[in-house]
């Protein structure tokens, strides 16, 4: 390979590696601190009411939806609160727990599964600018990395330029926990508690949520 073509190689990829950093951030990171069972429960809910405690009522309807969704290919019955409960409805305090019992009622619910938001914190890091330093020199490995003499990132002489600005990243991570209740007995029979790492729209991060903790949640035979 020639050693212009090398340089030119290793220049270009070095410029794509701010973005491939940010393309890694935004990925779903979910961490399961903490799952709890009730081991004395023996039942196995044939329907469930799925509630999703979240200030965003998009948010709110996509978790529920989800969940949902995983829950019928089990062939459980799943009603997401949102088409039962009257529009405006506060799922939080004592009038969005009345609605949720009068919910259970009126459909005949075996189970309530309940996820909500409990904390959240955030990372802000400064990411430098680069520059790639042009010239020739021996790679890193020594010359029979590239056979012979080769453009490379650091090298001897030759002038300096920047190719990437430096900029700042925020993440943000969220304490989420999810509960599955015993609706005739109003009793916790499973839990769990996890840390989401978020970098972009919180849409975009439930899916992969909801499917790792059904998963969990399959796991422990409960249905």
């Amino acid at each position: 390979m020639k050693s212009s073509s090398v340089r030119r190689t290793l220049v270009y990829a070095l410029a794509l590696l701010p973005a491939l950093l940010v393309g890694l951030s935004g990925c779903t990171t979910l961490q399961v601190k903490e799952i709890w069972k009730d081991e004395a429960f023996q039942g196995h809910p044939k329907s469930v009411l799925v509630v999703a405690v979240m200030k965003n009522l998009t948010v709110q309807r996509m978790f529920e939806s989800e969940f949902a969704k995983r829950l019928k290919g089990r062939g459980i019955n799943a009603v997401e609160s949102f088409r039962v409960l009257s529009d405006g409805v506060a799922l939080e305090g004592d009038a969005g727990r009345e609605a949720v019992v009068a919910a259970i009622k009126a459909q005949g619910i075996d189970a309530v599964l309940m996820t909500r938001v409990t904390g959240r914190r955030s990372h802000k890091e400064e990411i430098p600018g680069m520059t790639i330093t042009a010239g020739y020199g021996y790679p890193y490995g020594g010359a029979g990395a590239w056979g012979g003499y080769a453009g490379v990132a650091y090298t001897f002489g030759g002038p300096s330029q920047p190719t990437t600005q430096g900029y700042s990243h925020e993440t943000v991570f969220l304490d989420i926990e999810t509960h599955l209740f015993d609706a005739k007995a109003e009793k916790l029979i499973w839990g769990a508690r996890s840390e989401l790492r978020v970098s972009g729209p919180p849409q975009q991060e439930i899916e992969p949520y909801v499917d790792r903790v059904t998963r969990e949640l399959f796991k422990d035979k409960l249905f």
